[in-house]
């Protein structure tokens, strides 16, 4: 087999409403961004929950790298194992430095004796390649909570990136963003994958951004009532009479459609 992620007849319920019913999913080794859209209560959220070990399935199989059983090991070793998450609310440290940032999300024990010595060479030319690349390298020494809404939203990217994850799980990346931002974001999603070996699954609800992501030939999976409804290019999904009823009920899949 040559897959990244295998996902076979997983289930959750929560005080028995199913919030994923028997949901099969297979992520290529090769794919570098797959897109998860679906309406509102769709199960987006709660497969990377899933995923990441914050809820336990009913039943089902979750093999990462073909080998690793992901269901029952706790969120820590499914992180040590390269599947790492952002949600959609940025979770930094507003009253530290970018730079302070990156260094508490490198894991070292001894944050003020690296910050005094100000860490090995080699570790610091990494902090400064990451924030050269989410474009936050100028910023390196201004409080984080001075940065706007989406210049948070990329030092968390950042911030994750330091950890060299194998899938990063990405929910709502540009929500809350202007317009300027969601474009910047559209050019780093293709930088990480270019410049890493890094496979990005991520949920969002701005279909204009999914267009620009998808317009570049990754798939597309819609989700709906715990189930993959479709999957696909975006030319394939959009047009799909059973997703326009999921969204809508009528009419088309629009930009400004919830997903």
């Amino acid at each position: 087999m040559d897959t990244l992620l295998y996902v076979e007849g997983l289930s959750v319920s929560f005080d028995g409403f199913l919030a994923l019913r028997t949901l099969n999913l297979i992520l290529e080794r090769q794919e570098r961004i797959r897109l998860l859209i679906g309406p509102n209560g769709a199960g987006k959220t709660t497969l990377f929950d899933a995923l990441t070990g914050q809820v336990k399935p009913d039943h089902g199989r979750v093999l990462f790298k073909d080998h690793v059983d992901l269901l029952g090991l706790s969120e820590h070793v499914i992180a040590n194992h390269g599947v790492i998450r952002k949600f959609q609310t940025p979770s930094v440290f507003p009253d530290h430095t970018v730079f302070e940032n990156m260094v508490l999300s490198s894991g070292r024990k001894r944050f003020l004796a690296t910050l005094a010595a100000r860490a090995a060479s080699r570790e610091l030319d990494g902090i400064a390649r990451v924030l050269e690349q989410v474009g936050l390298l100028q910023h390196a020494h201004a409080r984080a909570g001075t940065l706007s809404h989406g210049q948070k939203q990329w030092l968390e990217i950042a911030m994750l990136l330091l950890q060299e994850p194998t899938l990063l799980l990405l929910d709502e990346p540009v929500a809350g963003m202007t317009r300027a931002e969601k474009e910047k974001t559209v050019a780093l999603m293709e930088s990480i994958v270019q410049r890493s070996t890094c496979t990005i699954m991520l949920i969002e609800h701005d279909m204009q951004f999914v267009r620009q992501i998808a317009g570049r030939g990754h798939r597309v999976t819609v989700l709906h009532e715990g189930s993959v409804l479709s999957e696909g290019s975006i030319d394939r999904v959009q047009p799909d009479e059973r997703v326009i009823e999921a969204y809508l009920g009528r009419g088309t899949v629009s930009a400004e459609a919830p997903c």
